[in-house]
């Protein structure tokens, strides 16, 4: 009788003390969920990749998406990279200004073209590398001077089955509003 005394009092001291609150299970963050101070929110939507924190050394990216690893030891990702612009620019300007570095750096672009992702306008591109056999999808988000720039990676081989997941986290971007 003791032993089911101190289970129930073990769960009610866990439980939060109003529904609703901080630590009730209704309102506690999904786990893959990010939510940006720059006024947007991303999440791994239904996907088996696990949110991480970003390099330390690069401190433009806010944020990881990581695929299980693959049995090969190559792991797929997504970053999210925040770049903060002096002037608002137009979407396609903004993507035009740095698409030529492409090909110095020993890259192909297969597709470069705009898009509408949940009716916000984005701009989509498909890239490989022709050294190292890694290929890349970009959408670049754009709201007055913040741009956000989601970049899946992954081996040209495998690329069609990660591109798949990385579209379900990119169809869940989404604007909030700030503060």
């Amino acid at each position: 009788m003791n032993g089911l005394i101190f289970l129930l009092l073990s769960q009610l001291a866990s439980a939060a003390p109003i529904p609703g609150t901080s630590t009730s299970p209704l309102v506690a963050p999904k786990p893959g969920m990010f939510y940006s101070s720059k006024g947007f929110r991303i999440d791994a939507a239904n996907t088996a990749w696990v949110q991480s924190a970003p390099p330390k050394k690069i401190p433009s990216l806010v944020t990881v998406y990581k695929a299980p690893m693959p049995l090969d030891g190559q792991q797929p990702a997504l970053t999210v990279r925040v770049d903060d612009l002096r002037t608002a620019l137009p979407l396609k300007t903004y993507v035009k200004k740095w698409m030529q570095d492409y090909t110095r750096f020993g890259f192909d672009v297969l597709t470069a073209k705009q898009v509408k992702i949940n009716e916000t306008s984005a701009f989509l591109l498909d890239i490989i590398s022709k050294e190292t056999k890694k290929q890349l999808r970009q959408v670049v988000f754009l709201k007055e001077k913040t741009a956000v720039i989601l970049t899946c990676r992954d081996q040209r081989q495998t690329f069609s089955k990660t591109v798949q997941d990385c579209n379900q986290i990119i169809k869940s971007f989404e604007w909030t509003a700030q503060e």
